[in-house]
């Protein structure tokens, strides 16, 4: 159960690889049951140059790029700027989506807000809330709020889940503009005190929280240049197994809190769940569900083989 809703199984996909319907149609038929429609805004925006996609090995200051390993599972930094169709565009095709997927599966809608020209905290939060009215009413079944970008009204570089007062209302405004459960996605966190003030601030508008799904950190070639060509691509989010562990510790610190009595909230628990023992293992410990993005690409077989085992463990 997720919501009220009941589930085949607890495995789905984060957002990101889902681009249109289609996508949404093929992994429904492969057996992922939580759907992230990928994130879209209030406007169109094009991604960046390719290429958009390396494969790099995770290191403590950076990542660096390298040849594909066998360490777990693959690690990518993606560099492609949150991009978005137009409004008509996923609008009509998130009803389709919607169509396509089968009973005991959810969808999930991912928005992002669009900063504007001269636009203040109350523009954004309006924005953020639109995206999600319109996802409603394409048959969302959830919202997901993508927090885990970068915040524009501080000099100093953070995202907007670590401005608390800011991804508060943000929530607050997108809470009360839909009837939908409508989750926070969060990224790292620098001290498990920071997590738990943080979740603790946001609950009263969030029916749940997804985390980690990607780490931002810069991306070096192997001459110690930038790995992506551009303005502003010096950092990338890397997401893949090396990032299990990182993720892995969040989920468990919230999951406790949660425990604990802090407060009743969903946790869908994304990052680096690159093998079905990872999958299965979050599971154990209490997450709601898990979501695969990496995994998902480099093995559409992972929910088959997820059910396989359940199968076997239930028999």
């Amino acid at each position: 159960m997720l919501f009220g809703r009941p589930l085949n199984s607890s495995l789905g996909i984060a957002a990101g690889p889902l681009l249109n319907s289609k996508w949404v149609e093929a992994y429904a038929r492969l057996g992922f049951d939580v759907l992230t429609y990928a994130t879209v805004r209030s406007t169109f925006q094009a991604a960046h140059a390719l290429p958009n996609i390396r494969h790099v090995d995770n290191r403590e200051q950076a990542a660096v790029v390298a040849r594909p390993g066998n360490n777990g599972g693959p690690t990518i930094a993606v560099s492609l700027g949150e991009p978005s169709m137009e409004p008509d565009v996923w609008r009509k095709d998130l009803r389709r989506a919607k169509e396509r997927i089968g009973r005991g599966q959810v969808l999930i809608a991912s928005v992002i807000g669009t900063p504007r020209p001269g636009g203040d905290a109350e523009a954004l939060s309006a924005d953020y809330a639109q995206c999600a009215a319109w996802a409603a009413e394409c048959g969302a079944d959830a919202i997901e709020l993508q927090l885990a970008t970068p915040d524009p009204f501080t000099e100093q570089p953070q995202m907007i889940y670590e401005n608390v007062t800011l991804a508060a209302r943000i929530l607050y405004r997108t809470r009360t503009s839909v009837g939908l459960p409508v989750l926070a996605r969060l990224g790292p966190f620098k001290t498990p005190r920071a997590l738990h003030e943080t979740a603790t601030r946001l609950a009263p508008w969030a029916h749940g929280y997804v985390l980690v799904r990607s780490i931002n950190r810069r991306v070096f070639d192997e001459k110690g240049g930038p790995a992506f060509e551009g303005a502003g691509r010096e950092r990338a989010d890397v997401v893949g197994a090396q990032t299990f562990t990182v993720a892995a510790r969040q989920v468990a610190e919230m999951l406790a809190w949660r425990k604990a009595g802090a407060w009743a909230r969903a946790i869908l628990a994304v990052g680096g769940i690159s093998t079905v023992e990872r999958a299965r293992d979050v599971l154990r410990e209490g997450a709601d569900a898990v979501l695969v993005a990496t995994a998902a690409l480099f093995d559409p077989l992972f929910a088959a083989r997820f059910r396989q085992i359940r199968t076997a463990e239930v028999a």
